[in-house]
């Protein structure tokens, strides 16, 4: 009997241990699994939106967004002030922990926009004269829309991590023998060489009564005095913006596309350097009116998209921001993963972009709200978290 109660004792003692052992484990995976969120931009009675608008750029564990800051107004759909608008920046020195706001007009961004209201200060866009330096290591640079629909649309860049901008230079391409109505694009490139660069743009259409938007590869090979028209991404005359790309090597591009009435997330890839684009299976599903994907390409070899999501009933996890990941160079992907959510936030969030630490974790960064918890202004935030956890 002793040796039974013994016996029984050093195995009640085992199960116990290795119940305590898996409790640990799992406690410690679900502590690194939980992403750091951040308040980058946040003030009583304003309103902070749009990063995707602007850009964002990374120099090690420098990080500079751009954002727009306006007066709220409680109204239907975005409840900002539009004549109050102004462009900004907010940079981080410590990978995303803490931030600084930096005002866009005193910094070089000196052209009014649809999201940047200048009045008599705005200065007209000139004619770039001399060849951008692309690889410069402070390099940084970004597109801006002055109309939604017509444009057109100019361009900025900076050598010293955007504490001054030299700009605003005017976007000429000839895109025959259509005629649209104008370039209307937010940020997005990849740097192909010391001059040359490919950009993805946004080009708006009307034809009597309706209008839409397209996507065009476009590039530069003299350091932005000229671009060429590459090709259109996907079919005409259905409504395509806010393009967010990556180079998978030299020769192929992957380019995802927000697309409208229907929400869409459209995928493309080309294998001849943006000459030509097959579509790739949707990566995810959006909602509402669409929004668009911030893409890495991360040091591990995976990609990551963060976007967000408006309506509850579209995932079970409802409003918020979610992640997911291709090992495949997009062609299938992770069921997504709730980044951030259940916390009073209603539809008015998205418009993320993103950057990977030297560390390997992501910065996201978008704009938020609470307002269903009682806090109706909009801010930006951002999400730090290690793909690893993922």
């Amino acid at each position: 009997m002793h040796r039974v109660s013994k016996l029984f004792c050093n195995s009640y003692i085992l199960y116990i241990s290795i119940i305590a052992v898996l409790i640990s484990c799992q406690q410690q995976t679900d502590k690194k699994a939980v992403p750091k969120h951040v308040k980058v931009f946040q003030e009583d009675g304003k309103y902070g939106g749009w990063p995707a608008n602007w850009g964002v750029w990374s120099w090690d564990n420098e990080i500079l967004v751009g954002f727009t800051k306006a007066d709220h107004m409680e109204r239907n759909g975005h409840t900002f002030n539009q004549e109050t608008s102004r462009a900004m920046f907010a940079r981080s020195l410590d990978g995303g922990n803490s931030w600084s706001v930096e005002d866009g007009y005193d910094q070089g961004i000196t052209e009014e926009t649809v999201e940047h209201r200048l009045g008599d200060k705005s200065e007209v866009a000139t004619e770039l004269e001399e060849s951008i330096n692309f690889l410069d290591p402070n390099f940084a640079f970004t597109f801006r829309m002055i109309h939604m629909l017509e444009g057109p649309s100019s361009f900025y860049y900076s050598y010293d991590r955007g504490k001054s901008w030299k700009g605003a230079y005017q976007l000429n391409i000839d895109f025959s023998p259509r005629k649209p109505a104008g370039v209307v694009s937010r940020t997005d490139y990849v740097v192909d060489g010391k001059h040359s660069m490919t950009a993805f743009l946004t080009v708006g259409f009307i034809e009597g009564d309706t209008n839409w938007r397209e996507v065009a590869c476009v590039r530069t090979e003299d350091g932005g005095l000229t671009w060429k028209l590459l090709s259109w991404i996907g079919p005409e005359r259905i409504n395509s913006i806010m393009p967010g790309s990556v180079r998978l090597d030299q020769s192929t591009l992957l380019c995802m596309i927000r697309r409208t009435k229907p929400p869409e997330m459209a995928s493309y890839l080309s294998k001849d350097n943006g000459i030509t684009w097959n579509k790739l299976p949707d990566p995810v599903m959006v909602d509402s009116n669409g929004n668009p994907p911030a893409l890495l390409n991360l040091q591990d070899g995976r990609l990551c998209l963060v976007y967000g999501l408006r309506r509850k009933e579209t995932r079970p996890q409802g409003i918020g921001m979610y992640v997911t990941y291709s090992s495949d160079n997009g062609q299938s992907w992770t069921e997504p993963e709730l980044l951030r959510g259940n916390d009073g936030a209603v539809w008015d969030i998205g418009y993320p972009r993103a950057v990977e630490l030297p560390n390997g974790k992501v910065v996201a960064l978008y704009y938020y709200n609470n307002a269903d918890a009682g806090d109706p202004y909009r801010y930006i935030a951002a999400s730090i978290f290690d793909p690893k956890d993922q």
